[in-house]
């Protein structure tokens, strides 16, 4: 049975609602991924998944996008 973590990204250039919509709707059907939730205000993306979840491919994808990810 797979446990469920939450994990915590940086994200420091997200500037609107927009940019954590496109982030949200990129990672949110990865292996793994059950919720996502991106906050431009806080630059943070907090996703919860099994243990499925490979958060530096998150990372990856993020900074694919045009942003600057790290993993915290």
């Amino acid at each position: 049975m797979s446990t469920i973590s939450t994990h915590q990204i940086t994200v420091s250039d997200m500037m609107c609602n927009g940019c954590e919509d496109t982030i949200q709707n990129e990672i949110r059907h990865e292996p793994g991924v059950r919720r996502v939730s991106a906050n431009h205000i806080e630059e943070t993306v907090e996703v919860e998944g099994t243990d499925d979840v490979d958060i530096d491919t998150l990372v990856q994808k993020i900074n694919e996008l045009g942003f600057t990810a790290t993993r915290d």
